[in-house]
């Protein structure tokens, strides 16, 4: 029996660079891992339905089966996840029915374009109406960016029909317009994570559009989106409570509001960059650090309004006279913000970014490293209002401390980086920048 007859697209794997909103460090390490089973099993359990019976001539032939035909279907595809590249998953749909239908899915799961040319080849496939299989079902994940302004809005809306995609990267593709978003995105359900990066017409009615559809989204990414508003981030924060990664870089309508029903209503809030949004407040970074209790990575950088009142309050015990029938009385709102205190530490936090902050004094680093000590990446450039104090606040993160940033802090000296290097001991990079304690070094 000649094997079925498979459409074949692709063979090279030249993968790009990972999307900016991936689940987990490795998470493009296997073509064949579930983004949405958070990397434990492929969404490929159960051969794959034949969208038509291809024709065969009866000559008579018995063919007796061979063992491998008879390993159950979800062995088989165990084995098969294994195989890595294109090539190799191509040739083994060629080895028989069985094996065909085990590995289609698997060889579909990732289609890879490096030439518009390849992306057309496949429309063309997707648009057949005698396919074997339909393989618009099998695509869980697409990167355009090899193509960038290339994907045209009559190859971007063919792909309605991937109800199935899992996640999708559309960094600088700037010739898709809000019309073909509309139309395209409210059409994927199962979709976990997306990256908008330079897509300058995705606006709030793209994003509702989004959020009201795929309910399960984990990551997005929409930095340069400068027409997105508070509008469509309430969308988000309503519409996808399993929201992981959050990145607003560069999207300068924002205000507190929407930062602070995404920290209230997102338990599962990993990530979040703010960077350049100048109009965030003290308010909505403060509901961050209260609500966000799993959070990694926070960047803040050029967030010009904050100030200490924006994060926790130093720890510091407080003796009380027994029976002293006269406690400290809170502070009035005419003081401003109360210290913000946080019952428990923040031991997952290890990426913060405060570049340009430059309101922020010792009092907001002390207040940050007693709650979060186990911080491997602080960035505190041009944060000038800083002194040596900091530097001895950051010297108790010890062996967690790798990256460091102190650059245009003019107003820490060499007496406080002598104790850093003793203390902080497995540093990988320092950015002094334009400290001017440098010049009295021996």
């Amino acid at each position: 029996m000649p094997p079925p007859r498979t459409s074949r697209v692709f063979y090279r794997l030249n993968s790009p660079s990972q999307s900016t909103t991936s689940l987990s460090e490795n998470d493009d390490d296997d073509i064949n891992k579930s983004l949405f089973l958070g990397g434990h099993g492929a969404s490929v359990v159960a051969p794959a339905q034949w969208a038509s019976r291809p024709h065969h001539s009866s000559d008579g032939v018995i063919v007796s089966p061979s063992p491998m035909s008879q390993l159950p279907p979800e062995v088989l595809i165990h084995i098969l996840k294994h195989l890595h590249t294109p090539r190799d998953l191509y040739h083994s749909l060629l080895v028989s029915r069985s094996w065909c239908e085990c590995s289609v899915e698997l060889l579909w799961h990732r289609p890879t374009f490096t030439r518009l040319s390849t992306l057309v080849k496949m429309m063309r496939v997707l648009s057949r109406g005698d396919q074997t299989f339909t393989y618009s079902h099998f695509i869980r994940r697409l990167n355009f960016l090899f193509l960038g302004a290339d994907l045209t809005d009559s190859l971007f809306c063919r792909l309605a029909q991937c109800d199935h995609l899992e996640r999708l990267t559309l960094v600088n593709c700037s010739s898709i317009s809000e019309d073909a978003l509309l139309r395209v995105l409210p059409c994927l359900q199962n979709l976990v994570a997306i990256d908008l990066t330079g897509v300058i017409e995705s606006s709030d009615q793209v994003i509702i559009g989004l959020a009201s559809a795929a309910r399960r989204l984990q990551g997005i990414n929409l930095a340069g989106c400068k027409k997105v508003t508070d509008a469509g981030i309430y969308a988000l924060a309503s519409s996808c409570p399993l929201l992981r990664r959050v990145k607003l870089s560069g999207v300068d309508q924002v205000t507190d509001g929407p930062v602070s029903a995404l920290a209230k209503s997102c338990p599962l809030l990993l990530e979040i960059d703010l960077n350049s949004c100048k109009r965030i407040t003290d308010l909505s970074v403060r509901d961050i650090w209260t609500h966000s209790t799993h959070m990694r990575e926070m960047r803040l950088s050029q967030c010009v309004e904050l100030t200490d009142a924006a994060f926790p309050a130093p720890v510091k015990s407080q003796v009380m006279p027994r029976n002293n029938p006269f406690p400290t009385a809170p502070p009035t709102q005419t003081e401003g913000l109360p210290p913000l205190e946080i019952p428990r530490p923040l031991d997952h936090l290890r990426m913060l970014d405060l570049t340009g902050c430059a309101l922020i004094t010792d009092d907001a680093v002390e207040g940050i490293i007693s709650h979060a000590s186990k911080i491997r990446n602080l960035v505190l450039s041009k944060c000038t209002q800083l002194t040596d104090r900091t530097v001895e606040n950051i010297c108790l993160l010890g062996k967690h401390l790798h990256y460091l940033h102190l650059g245009h802090a003019a107003n820490i000296t060499d007496r406080s980086i002598k104790t850093l290097a003793r203390c902080c001991t497995r540093l990988r990079y320092v950015d002094f920048a334009s400290m001017s304690f440098f010049s009295s070094l021996p």
